[in-house]
């Protein structure tokens, strides 16, 4: 037989891959896309084989140990998927595609240390004598030991005493932490004897049988009058109060069959106000027939409906048609908690045809959405970002939903990737339809529709034909300059909220209305500042003020978590003349129950929806009528429908506008439009009051008017000018390390290379290149952040192709700056945020 080797991944940061020989008992069967089990340095970890071949360069190669799969977790169509993420994202192709398989399907070999039987008599030292105490108790791996003695030197007393004998070491292999999770059931082929009975005939029947005491009677007699053929064993007993032994008697005298079911360990999304099937307005029609139309070719579509107009009945019935022509449906969605309602829609239309998968699954509950979809018995799969690796066959539609949300970008992990972009891209490699809908759509999908790529669908009017509300721009510069204008604050910088919008919330509650309140920042205050000498109280271990919590009484950083307790005097110049500058949403909370204290409140950040289940808690809660007012920052705004809410307040509208971003105004405006969403669903009386600083901000006008095409035009201008995008491609370079001037060298080693790079290519290459310039947050948990930027212009082919070239040179030479442990060098090409 011929030599076969296979090309294997593996998690871990690194770009190439590994050869390993197949053995002759794995070569007819090992195929791409198969887990198998070889060793990489002194351990037994699982790969996935990206490719096989005959032959290979490499001297001397190791063999695969194992097989895993019978049949490949990732088909042909995933793996070129995976590939090209891996490509345009600048990722390690293992990573990416250990982040499309679910977690805690890996086998790897760990070392277990264990005393001898007899321990020679030597001078021990204390942790030595300690290590051998333990291990004479169990084997642990040299992790474990470490964790219970709390000492940075166990790998080398290990090491030590394992040299001398007095420790052994085994080597085993651990095994899948996810796996398919079976429960017992109990069948009941005997109901259909019982189907006319009596209690005399029950009666009768127990005496003939003989039972022994009344236990199994009891089970017998729950089964009939239930009518109860199958159910789980657990069920049984906790109904009945008995013993798993009383089910086993039974079966030993063939009354029942007791066997094992696979569970299905979902979680449940019982919320929803509204799953009535809804006959289609001539909008959404010609919507849908549109969509229908490109069944079964890559098509893309931007919808741009507004909020209310109906965006997601038309995404069910456009799965319908994909579903009648045996074709398969992934639906984004930003945040799959605040999403309560929409999730509820679909699984009510398509009931076990829809599985959910998102962060909040247990690995067992995901592995079991996984095994699901690959059986084919789920059909439709709803889910934030990482939804889009679901291993559908004969995908025909992906729809995301408000695919302007910068929640579709992953940021804080490799692959770095944004889910709505790369949703286009898997929509290729299947011939599906994309359908990327909002009420305000990113500036690039919208430039995309005016460049032809997109072809672009409307829903220009509220499905139930009520108008939009009215937006009512405050300005509070008059508030605060008007002190005789009302009285409810002794001083001016008291003011929160301005008087008319107290006077509409003070009307909503006399009707009975619901009100929905918005300040993007959580907490009491801003920060605690010192007036005699201006100290703000800073975070030690991150640049960032310290936010203050009255609810806990402390100062807490919002990034790395410390806290501390309010200051009494300044630790500058020792000061007793603090303040508290700033509002947060626990301050709006107080102003409420101060001005209106019969009002029923509930506040919802993320100091508030920390447990289980909590956002559909809370969205329940108003949505049934518990409390009236409903507090919150950001996520208040994303796809609630809401019948009772006639008003909505933004307390500081200013809040994100004046930030060191070039999509300040983009994404303030897309804030606005959509918390104003919330307002008037099912009436024509909602209204929108906006609180501002800056009245003559360009955007407040916009929003009044509900215009998104003058705010496109506008902006458009501005990026144009700048050469930001969509007219360039951007791509962050982040240089981390405890060490400041570490953080330094390495940035400016990598800006001269790369300049290097560039100058030696010439002027008829485009791409700019900023120098190295702390991130708007220098330090974040003791580590400092440096960042070089990259403009690559959109005007040619080849610039693309030259910063990708420049991207894996950069790479290669990151690779020879030998960065300690704690030191970093990340790709983010297309980033959203620059903090």
């Amino acid at each position: 037989m011929a030599d076969k080797f296979a090309n294997i991944a593996f998690n871990i940061p690194l770009e190439k891959l590994f050869t390993y020989s197949v053995p002759p008992e794995f070569a007819d069967f090992l195929k791409p896309g198969m887990r198998v089990l070889a060793q990489f340095g002194k351990k037994d970890i699982t790969g996935i084989v990206i490719s096989l071949s005959g032959k290979t360069e490499l001297d001397s190669v190791k063999p695969v140990k194992k097989v895993l799969d019978s049949e490949p977790i990732l088909n042909g169509e995933m793996l070129e998927f995976c590939k090209w993420i891996s490509a345009y994202y600048i990722c390690p192709l293992g990573e990416v595609i250990f982040a499309a398989v679910p977690k805690g399907i890996t086998v790897e070999s760990k070392v277990l240390f264990r005393a001898a039987a007899k321990i020679p008599a030597a001078p021990y030292t204390t942790l030595q004598k300690n290590i051998i105490s333990l291990l004479s108790q169990k084997p642990l791996t040299i992790k474990q030991i470490s964790v219970r003695l709390k000492s940075p030197s166990v790998r080398s007393a290990v090491q030590s005493l394992a040299a001398k004998g007095v420790l052994l070491q085994e080597e085993i292999l651990e095994s899948e932490s996810s796996k398919a999770k079976f429960e017992r059931y109990v069948k009941f082929d005997l109901l259909d004897e019982f189907s006319d009975y009596t209690k005399d005939s029950l009666e009768i029947f127990f005496k003939e049988n003989k039972f022994r005491s009344s236990c199994q009677p009891k089970v017998l007699k729950y089964l009939i009058e239930n009518q109860i053929s199958e159910a789980k064993a657990s069920d049984i007993l906790k109904n009945t109060k008995s013993a798993l032994s009383v089910l086993k008697s039974l079966e030993k005298r063939e009354f029942l069959t007791l066997f094992q079911k696979e569970a299905n360990r979902a979680g449940e999304h019982e919320f929803s106000p509204d799953t009535e099937i809804k006959e289609l307005n001539p909008d959404q029609k010609s919507v849908l027939k549109e969509i229908n139309g490109a069944a079964g070719s890559f098509k893309t579509f931007l919808l741009h409906g507004v909020t209310g107009s109906g965006k997601t009945q038309v995404y069910i019935e456009a799965i319908k048609k994909m579903l009648d022509e045996d074709k398969t449906a992934i639906v984004l969605v930003p945040e799959i908690s605040l999403t309560p309602q929409l999730i509820h829609r679909f699984k009510n239309y398509f009931d076990d045809s829809a599985g959910v998968i998102h962060s909040r699954l247990s690995d067992g509950q995901r592995y079991d959405v996984y095994r699901r979809i690959r059986s084919g018995e789920i059909k439709i799969v709803i889910g934030a970002r990482s939804a889009l690796f679901a291993p559908l066959e004969n995908l025909g539609i992906i729809i995301a939903d408000e695919e302007h949300d910068h929640s579709y970008k992953q940021t804080d992990k490799n692959p770095k990737y944004n889910a709505r972009d790369a949703a286009i891209m898997r929509a290729k490699l299947n011939n599906a339809v994309v359908v990327l809908g909002s009420a305000t759509p990113s500036m690039e999908s919208y430039y995309n529709y005016k460049a032809g790529k997109y072809s672009l669908l409307e829903l220009p009017h509220r499905a139930l034909k009520t108008k939009q509300p009215k937006v009512e721009i405050v300005n509070m510069l008059d508030e605060l300059r008007n002190p005789s204008k009302y009285k409810k604050y002794e001083t001016a910088e008291q003011r929160v909220l301005s008087s008319r919008l107290i006077a509409y919330i003070d009307s909503a509650l006399k009707h009975k209305q619901n009100v929905i309140l918005m300040q993007n920042r959580r907490g009491y205050s801003a920060y605690q500042q010192c007036l005699d000498c201006g100290t703000v109280k800073m975070c030690r271990n991150c640049d960032i003020t310290m936010i203050y919590h009255k609810h806990k009484n402390n100062l807490r950083c919002h990034y790395c978590g410390a806290a501390e307790s309010l200051l009494n005097n300044c630790e500058i110049c020792q000061s007793p003349n603090l303040k508290l500058v700033g509002v947060g949403t626990e301050k709006i909370e107080e102003e409420i129950h101060r001005l209106f204290p019969a009002a029923k409140t509930m506040r919802m950040d993320a100091d508030t929806v920390k447990g289980k289940d909590a956002h559909r808690k809370i969205l329940k809660a108003f949505h049934e009528g518990e409390f009236d007012i409903l507090i919150g920052t950001q996520m208040i705004s994303k796809g609630l429908d809401f019948p009772n809410v006639y008003l909505v307040g933004v307390i500081s509208a200013d809040i994100g506008l004046f930030i060191p971003d070039f999509r300040a105004s983009e994404k303030t405006f897309q804030l606005l439009m959509q918390v104003s969403g919330r307002s008037g669903r099912i009436s024509d009386n909602g209204k929108v009051v906006i609180q501002t600083m800056n009245p003559d901000n360009y955007i407040y006008p916009l929003v009044e008017n509900h215009d998104y095409r003058a705010f496109f035009e506008k902006e458009i201008k501005h990026r144009q000018l700048h050469r930001y995008p969509p007219f360039s491609k951007m791509i962050l370079i982040e240089v981390s390390s405890p060490l400041q001037v570490e953080v330094n060298n390495h940035a400016w080693k990598i800006f001269h290379h790369l300049n290097g790079k560039l100058i030696h290519w010439g002027s008829e290459i485009h791409i700019e290149l900023l120098k190295p310039a702390p991130a708007l947050i220098y330090k974040i948990k003791n580590i400092f952040r440096m960042h070089i930027i990259l403009k690559v212009m959109k005007s040619s082919g080849e610039n693309i192709h030259q910063s990708e070239a420049l991207m894996k040179d950069l790479l290669e030479f990151t690779g020879n700056l030998k960065l300690k442990s704690t030191e970093r060098v990340d790709i983010d090409v297309d980033p959203l945020s620059f903090y």
